[in-house]
């Protein structure tokens, strides 16, 4: 049978293990088994069947805020009950937004040598400043509160105003009226200057003004917890241009030169900069716990990579985005990440560190193949007890789902143990992970497990038997396994490879999606529709919940965006075929899922389930009713390969929708119902 995870709710913690204490937690399950996964989207992905794929992971994190994230949060629970979701926050302050008085601005300081009106285009300046103003940012502030966006600018003057708009030049401004720039945030917006030596905006300190403003527009009552997005836990010099450089105090000095020299006055800065942080985030988990007494207030940030000095004391966990995209080398990613494990068992808190693996858009047309390299992302994170998800695109919009995140290894009974050829192994309640990230080809043994004498470590192991790479997760006795590498000329760039292992024998298939693009909608392994005859594909639309058309689809932009296609009724010319590839024979569930297209769709379409290119099962679909969800067509017995396949045709009354096929596996052979009938109550015997 398909093995997947207990999603059941736990009760279990790291630190109710330790014996310590903890506030009262809700229902859903704060500490899932492991592999733990996780999809995160920064768009708050919003396509038809977004609250699917999101109900699919232990932890969930979008951006919709208000009624829209209700709506959406609402239908994943539907589907998942225990599932986490967490609500994207962002540091970030845009300059039409926030008071002009609460951002960071650069130690540049300007006059106006001339008198300008509403509409013009360009201005005479004069630095008061030995710096050069600032050359990756366009906005300006004229005045107190007169902002400006500009294109060029030269010792004399800024060019490429717009004549109108929200950036174009509203009042009139006399000679020496002042300009200032703030700092722009690497990520989204400005920087907002939540120290402790910022004014107090509306009576508020500006760390206070700023969450209090965020509860304002979010309702929190929605999530289980926060995520920042884009967020700064210390400041850099690319982040603020040295030469431009920053004036927290508003005393119109630069902080680099007045505390030192740029890298002394950046300690300095980012001194200020951690009181600052420190205070606005205890400040949101005082909110956070106000909104949910019965909640831990759970806080996650994501800087790019993950950090070891004081976030740890501030927050359950860090996003490594793009796994190593923005990190240094394997092991110092995974030094900081035990230090984050240990640090969070230790003072009694969840570990909620996450890495969200990526395929670029370069890798489009294969990526989402290349299984060593989640196997490599995701046994790092079995390494360092964090969550892991792999996406698509170089903004995370699109999530993959893989045999492996159905399996179940339980909780670690062992710290990471070093073998001699460098890979690691960590051994759990049900298994072991092994990872090398070695950056070369290595073989690992199982007497090099047993020789580690770690808990565990003396147990018979197997491969899992999986659909997606069998070759690899071919289900037999673990003597030996030859793990991918490869060495790149920058080391964060290496590749490596890992492989779950188990105590007993395991089939795990992850169910198998075949819709309209390759990343979209269709699984690891698997290839979209064929489409023969007269279609014609349909773009997703953003269109929030719940009045969105559901077809099965993530995303809506781009050639990755098709929600379905459709055929108008016709002589049966016009064909859609959809082929899973089986990794492993046996019996799959196969069902059907369509959104909206028209009044007209069919209540009549044919299909038909083709097992090695025989004909098992037809029948007829009706289009106009359960829309958003699987409908049953049946089951069959599917051998391994690519001969299988569903076909719909447009032999019908109305138009025909060809959305989604899922094959879930069942088993090798089907179990038969043993479950004995309830007996009969309140029975009464009538004589004849």
């Amino acid at each position: 049978m398909s093995v997947t995870k207990n999603r059941m709710t736990r009760i279990l913690f790291w630190f109710c293990l330790a014996g310590i204490g903890l506030p009262s937690l809700h229902a859903q399950t704060y500490n899932p088994p492991f592999p733990r996964t996780v999809f995160q989207s920064p768009y708050g992905t919003s396509g038809g069947a977004a609250d699917y794929f999101y109900s699919l992971y232990d932890l969930a994190i979008h951006g919709l805020t208000r009624d829209d994230a209700k709506a959406l949060n609402d239908s994943i629970r539907a589907l998942n009950p225990n599932l986490l979701i967490f609500g994207t926050s962002r540091q970030g302050a845009w300059v039409d937004n926030e008071p002009a008085g609460m951002l960071v601005y650069h130690a540049v300081f300007l006059q106006l040598t001339a008198a300008v009106q509403p509409g013009d285009v360009q201005i005479a300046i004069k630095n008061l400043t030995e710096y050069d103003l600032p050359t990756r940012h366009n906005y300006a502030l004229l005045g107190e509160n007169d902002w400006i966006s500009y294109t060029g600018h030269s010792a004399t003057s800024l060019t490429g105003i717009p004549s109108s708009g929200p950036y174009a030049i509203n009042s009139a401004h006399a000679v020496g009226d002042s300009i200032k720039f703030p700092c722009r945030m690497s990520g989204f917006g400005m920087l907002p200057n939540l120290t402790l030596l910022a004014p107090l905006v509306e009576g508020k300190e500006t760390w206070r003004w700023f969450i209090d403003g965020r509860f304002e527009r979010q309702d929190f009552s929605q999530f289980d917890g926060v995520f920042y997005d884009a967020f700064r836990t210390h400041l850099y010099l690319e982040d603020i241009e040295t030469q431009a450089g920053v004036d927290l105090n508003y005393n119109r000095k630069n902080d680099f030169t007045e505390f030192g020299s740029s890298y002394t006055g950046l300690q300095w800065v980012n001194d200020q900069w951690e009181q600052g942080i420190s205070a606005t985030l205890d400040y949101e988990r005082q909110r956070f716990s106000e909104l949910h007494p019965d909640r831990y207030p759970v806080i996650t940030l994501n800087s790019g990579a993950a950090e070891p000095g004081y976030e740890l004391d501030i927050c359950e966990g860090m996003l490594w985005e793009g796994f190593m995209r923005f990190g240094t080398d394997w092991q110092t990613t995974f030094n900081i990440g035990r230090a984050w494990e240990q640090k969070q068992k230790n003072a009694g808190r969840i570990n909620f560190t996450m890495i969200i693996d990526y395929e670029p858009e370069s890798r489009a047309a294969y990526g989402k193949n290349i299984f060593n390299r989640m196997r490599y992302g995701l046994t790092t994170c079995l390494m360092i007890g964090c969550f892991y998800g792999r996406t698509f695109g170089d903004y995370y919009y699109i999530t993959y789902y893989h045999d492996e995140f159905d399996s179940n290894l339980g909780f670690p009974i062992s710290d990471p143990v070093k073998l001699s050829n460098g890979a690691y192994v960590r051994f759990f309640d049900n298994g072991a992970a092994i990872c090398n990230p070695t950056g070369t080809p290595i073989t690992v043994t199982a007497s090099q497990l047993r020789g580690t004498g770690v808990p565990g470590s003396e147990r018979n192991l197997y491969r899992f038997e999986g659909g997606q790479d069998p070759l690899f997760n071919n289900g037999e006795l673990f003597s030996s396994v030859d793990l991918k590498g490869e060495t790149r000329e920058r080391p964060k760039y290496n590749q490596g490879d890992g492989i779950l292992l188990f105590n007993e024998e395991k089939t795990i298939v992850a169910d198998i999606f075949i819709g309209n693009c390759f990343n979209n909608d269709t699984s690891p392994g698997n290839v979209p529709v064929e489409l023969q005859g007269n279609w014609r594909q349909v773009m997703d639309t953003d269109d929030p919940f719940p009045t969105r058309n559901p077809c099965f689809s993530q995303w809506h932009q781009g050639e990755e965006g098709i929600g379905y296609a459709y055929a108008n009724a016709g002589d049966g010319s016009a064909i859609a075929t959809f082929r899973p590839n089986i990794g492993v024979s046996g019996y799959y569930e196969i069902s059907e899922w369509h959104g909206f297209n028209s009044d007209s769709q069919s209540t009549d379409i044919p299909f038909e389930i083709n097992a090695f290119g025989k004909a098992k099962l037809t029948g007829a679909i009706d289009q106009t009713r359960n829309a958003g969800r699987w409908n049953r067509l049946g089951i069959a017995y599917l051998t391994e390969g690519n001969e299988n396949s569903v076909i719909l045709s447009d032999n019908t009354n109305g138009t025909v929708i060809a959305d989604a096929i899922r094959f879930r596996f069942l088993g090798k052979e089907l179990q038969p119902d043993q479950t004995p009938p309830a007996p009969p109550q309140n029975v009464r015997v009538l004589q004849p």
